[in-house]
């Protein structure tokens, strides 16, 4: 590099906790510092040693595999079958864990498999294998693959797939090989290795490869980073900062930085960072969030479990979010009833028709019943119907009820601890016999209703209360789906506010708004205890307050004022966080708030008055 202290460059990025790596005109490596080769794998952090070798005839491989076909080399049922697996039920994108002889038919292996990526189902295989304790396990909710041979154990995590493996040499029966961070530089991806592919030893004193004089794309596959590098080197493109892309399959944040002699660039710096630094980046923090969302969501869609615009009503992309959303698409596309349960403000209602619009019976009715709403002598009337003079008032002709109107299609019963005990009783029969009776007649209705129910109460607690039935409590908890509170997905924030920004701006026919930086961070740093209902009013208000295109933090009313100190100071606070929570879980009702809270009027608006809480 002319004219650059590469040593101290090196240092000064290093100290940084970032990498560099200079790439000249042609596309060569000429320097590498400690920390890029540590965070990219070319340094291997591994406490244990192997030599350098090849899986031979007899070895024992074990593999765990979150994403079959994804970073693991093309790793499919060719090289399978070298293990002796033959499963044509085994597919791209399945999670796989598996023990096998290497080119040996005899033997029979011994593997499990999951269809795609299944956020809440972890597997394990634990086998007693040839004599060898052996453990593969895959859990998405720690992403991490652990192998364990007798008490030796390599651990292996991933971001979006890794193809994580094992190979107990079969004549000594010690550990051959095992995989580590940044295998696709070294080219030790598990399908290479099955097909033939040598490895390099892992050793304390060299754990790494040299690069210097290298060509980038020898070391690092080609991708959206080295098109936009050599763009920037050719003097095509912009500097990049704090850009997130993907270096071997693996999320960074890069900066692009050209070195320039006169007027062209001579070479050009590819400054790394991991992307657990994300949180250090307050600058751009949510515009990377966005791009590893959109990256995540991208990685997965070769096995999507389920179609995304099927739940694109509910936003968000969180591990949660997603869990959430995998067991709806499940849900969908069964006939078992469904029981919601969260917070309220999460958006039961919401997920509980893109359910419906999901499964087969899209086009079938769906009649959304608000348990909370109905007076408790109208209950049989409302869900049952009745026919003509039942009772003073009822219309001649008689009518039918919600059931009745939801026939061949789904009935959603929004709150549905708020049902009288003489009613659950008979919302059970309907349940098992699927026939109903109209109030005032004794002849059966035939009804073929698919019931998803949604609580914000604890039924399990209600039924040893003996304010719900037991037996009703088992009928509609078949398939229990529970979503989790905002504060507990923050990850959805973004995506959730451009949403709630985009439908309110339609809704009200205004131009598109935006928020500042400061206050998406004051958005994030609140905790929502009235969740996505309360956002959405926040967003709401702030829009409505909004003269301009953005929206500043001063737009927003959360999280008000400084921090208290004072025991004083905090009770007021949460006083009046409590009181804007319940306004806003009964959308402003004034008077469902007072009871909810057990406030006499007085006290209730003398407190709204305090905290100038106006709705």
């Amino acid at each position: 590099m002319e004219n650059i202290d590469a040593k101290a460059i090196e240092l000064l990025m290093d100290n940084m906790g970032q990498g560099v790596v200079y790439v000249d005109r042609d596309r060569r490596i000429q320097t590498c510092s400690q920390r890029a080769k540590e965070i990219t794998g070319i340094i291997i952090d591994a406490q244990a040693c192997h030599d350098g070798g090849r899986i031979a005839e007899g070895d024992i491989v074990i593999i765990a595999d979150n994403k079959l076909g994804g970073d693991d080399g093309d790793l499919g049922m060719e090289e399978l079958a070298l293990l002796n697996i033959h499963d044509k039920e085994i597919q791209p994108g399945d999670m796989l864990t598996a023990a096998g002889v290497y080119r040996n038919r005899k033997i029979e292996p011994q593997y499990k498999h999951l269809r795609g990526q299944q956020p809440r189902l972890s597997l394990k295989l634990d086998v007693n294998y040839l004599g060898f304790h052996i453990a593969a396990s895959i859990d998405p909710e720690k992403a991490e693959t652990v192998i364990q041979v007798g008490t030796k154990v390599f651990r292996l995590g991933y971001y979006y797939c890794v193809g994580n493996m094992v190979v107990i040499d079969g004549a000594t029966g010690g550990i051959k090989f095992f995989q580590a961070k940044g295998y696709s530089v070294r080219n030790e991806d598990a399908g290479n290795l099955l097909r033939g592919q040598p490895w390099l030893a892992k050793n304390t004193e060299d754990r790494g490869i040299d690069v210097v004089g290298r060509k980038f794309l020898d070391i690092f596959d080609e991708s959206d980073l080295s098109r936009r590098l050599f763009a920037v080197l050719d003097g095509e493109a912009e500097p990049v900062r704090n850009r997130l892309y993907e270096i071997n399959k693996r999320p960074f944040i890069c900066d692009i930085v050209p070195w320039i002699n006169s007027v062209d660039p001579i070479g050009a710096f590819l400054i790394i960072r991991g992307a657990q630094d994300l949180d250090d980046l307050l600058a751009d923090r949510n515009e990377l969030i966005r791009q590893i969302e959109e990256k995540s969501l991208g990685a997965e869609r070769g096995s999507e479990s389920y179609p995304e615009k099927a739940f694109s009503g509910f936003a968000g992309k969180s591990q949660k979010t997603q869990e959430v959303k995998y067991l709806a698409w499940k849900a969908a596309n069964s006939r078992f009833n469904v029981i919601l349960t969260g917070e309220s403000g999460t958006g039961k209602s919401k997920l509980a028709r893109a359910i419906h619009n999901a499964g087969e019976y899209a086009k079938a009715p769906f009649v959304e019943v608000n348990c909370n709403a109905i007076a408790p002598t109208l209950f049989e009337s409302e869900l049952f119907g009745y026919v003509g003079g039942a009772f003073t008032g009822a219309r001649s002709e008689g009518h039918a009820g919600y059931f009745e109107a939801a026939n061949g299609g789904t009935i959603f019963l929004d709150e549905i601890g708020e049902i009288p005990p003489e009613i659950q009783v008979k919302l059970l029969h309907v349940l098992q016999n699927k026939v109903i009776y109209r109030v005032g007649s004794s002849k059966p209705v035939k009804v073929d209703v698919r019931v998803i129910a949604a609580t914000n109460k604890n039924l399990e607690k209600e039924v040893s209360m003996g304010q719900f039935r037991q037996d009703l409590f088992y009928r509609i908890n078949v398939f229990p789906i529970e979503i989790p509170p905002l504060r507990e997905r923050k990850a959805d924030l973004y995506v959730l506010i451009n949403q709630l920004v985009k439908d309110v701006c339609d809704r009200y026919g205004l131009e598109q708004k935006q928020f500042s930086e400061e206050a998406i961070q004051k958005m994030v740093a609140y905790d929502w205890p009235g969740n996505v209902r309360e956002l959405e009013n926040a967003i709401e208000r702030a829009i409505t307050l909004c003269d301009s295109n953005i929206i500043y933090s001063e737009h927003l009313r959360i999280g008000r004022g400084s921090v208290p100190t004072t025991m004083k100071e905090m009770l007021a606070r949460e006083e009046e966080r409590i009181l804007e929570a319940a306004l806003t879980r009964f959308n402003g009702d004034k008077q469902r708030a007072m009871e909810e809270l057990d406030m006499s009027r007085t006290v209730f608006y003398e407190k709204l008055k305090k905290y100038n809480i106006k709705y």
